[in-house]
C-alpha cells in the first residue's frame, strides 16, 4: 500500500474522530429515545407479459423489484446524527428461462453535525455504495461487468451544510475523499472503474496484477430536497457532485462527476403506490464500450465514459413507517 493509500486512511479516521467530538455531553438523558425519529418506504412490485402467436412479435416475461428507502436521525440540542439507506434488487425472467437483473443497489449514508449558526453545520460524512450481485452487458451473460465490490465506492468528507427548512439542504467540503474499490481481479486486471489496469507480456500472460484501489481527494458538493408536491405525491431527490482536483493527470482535473437520482411517489391508498423513478450518472473513470455489427461481426467501436440514464416506472405495493 503507498502513501497516497495511508493517507486516504489516515484523514478516514480525523473526520470522524472530528465529527464525534463535536456531540455535547449533554446528549444522553432518560428521555433521550424522543431524541429519534425514523420513517421506511418499502415496496414490492411485480409485472407479468404473456405472448401466444402475437403476429407482431414479444416475449413473455415476468419480473419483480424490491426495494426500501429509511432515515434514521438523532437530534439532541446543536447535534444531530443522520443514516438513510437505498436497498433495491429487481430481476426479470423470460420465457426461455433466461433471467436478468433490472436493479440492484445498495446506498447507503452516515452523517454527524453541530450547528454552528441559524442554518449552518460542520458536517462529517460518510457514503458507501454497491451491489450485490454479478452483472452483465446483456444479452451476453457470459462476460461479468461488475460484481459486489466491483466496483464499491466509499466517500468521507468534512465541510458545511447549509439547512434553511428540513426538507433541503445543501452540503459543501473542499476535502473529500473517495476510495473506489474493485475487488473482482479480472475486472481489475483490465482497468475497469479507473484502477490502474494490469502489466501484460505479449503473449498476455500477467506481470503486475492490476490494482484493486484507486484513491482520490477532492471538492463535494451534495444537495437533497424532500416535498410533499400534493395529499399523495411525494418527491425526493438527491444531487452529487465530485472533482478530483489531485487527478494525476491535470488535464483530468476539470472533470466533475455526477449522480442524479429522483423519486415521485404517487400513493392510491394504503398498499398500492406507483414509482417514478430515474437515475443519472456521469463518472470519467468509467468507460462505456460501444458495439456495431460489421460484416456480420460484432465489432468495438469506441470506449469512453458516458452519460448513463435508467428510468423506471410501475404499480408497486407499499408500507410506510
Amino acid at each position: 500500500m503507498n502513501m497516497k493509500k495511508y493517507s486516504f486512511l489516515i484523514f478516514f479516521a480525523l473526520v470522524f474522530y472530528t465529527a464525534s467530538a463535536v456531540r455535547p455531553a449533554d446528549t444522553v438523558s432518560s428521555d433521550s429515545t424522543k431524541a429519534w425519529t425514523f420513517k421506511s418506504l418499502n415496496m414490492l412490485a411485480f409485472n407479468q407479459i404473456a405472448f401466444l402467436n402475437w403476429a407482431s412479435g414479444g416475449e413473455s416475461s415476468l419480473s419483480s423489484k424490491i426495494s426500501t428507502e429509511y432515515d434514521l436521525q438523532y437530534k439532541k440540542d446543536r447535534f444531530t446524527f443522520d443514516h438513510n439507506g437505498k436497498i433495491a434488487f429487481g430481476l426479470v425472467g423470460y420465457i426461455d428461462k433466461r433471467v436478468e437483473k433490472t436493479d440492484d443497489l445498495f446506498d447507503l449514508l452516515w452523517a454527524v453535525s453541530h450547528k454552528t449558526g441559524k442554518n449552518w453545520h460542520i458536517t462529517g460524512l460518510l457514503t458507501f455504495k454497491s451491489q450485490f450481485a454479478n452483472g452483465y452487458k446483456y444479452p451476453d451473460d457470459s462476460t461479468k461487468i461488475s460484481t459486489f465490490l466491483a466496483p464499491g465506492y466509499i466517500n468521507i468528507s468534512v465541510g458545511l451544510n447549509f439547512k434553511p427548512e428540513e426538507e433541503f439542504h445543501v452540503y459543501m467540503s473542499p476535502l473529500a475523499g473517495k476510495l473506489t474499490m474493485v475487488l473482482d481481479q479480472n475486472l481489475a486486471n483490465s482497468g475497469a472503474y479507473g484502477v490502474k489496469k494490469a502489466v501484460a507480456d505479449s503473449s498476455g500472460n500477467i506481470l503486475v496484477p492490476g490494482e484493486n484501489l484507486l484513491s482520490e481527494l477532492g471538492v463535494k458538493l451534495l444537495t437533497s430536497y424532500k416535498k410533499k408536491v400534493m395529499k399523495n405525491i411525494d418527491l425526493r431527490s438527491t444531487l452529487s457532485l465530485y472533482n478530483n482536483y489531485t487527478d494525476y493527470v491535470k488535464s483530468n482535473r476539470w472533470n466533475i462527476d455526477v449522480d442524479w437520482d429522483t423519486r415521485i411517489v404517487f400513493t392510491i391508498n394504503k398498499l398500492f403506490s406507483s414509482v417514478l423513478y430515474f437515475h443519472l450518472k456521469y463518472d470519467d473513470n468509467t468507460l462505456i464500450s460501444e458495439y456495431e455489427v460489421i460484416d456480420g461481426i460484432k465489432t468495438l467501436v469506441s470506449q469512453g465514459p458516458r452519460l448513463q440514464l435508467k428510468e423506471s416506472f410501475g404499480l408497486s405495493l407499499s408500507y410506510k413507517i
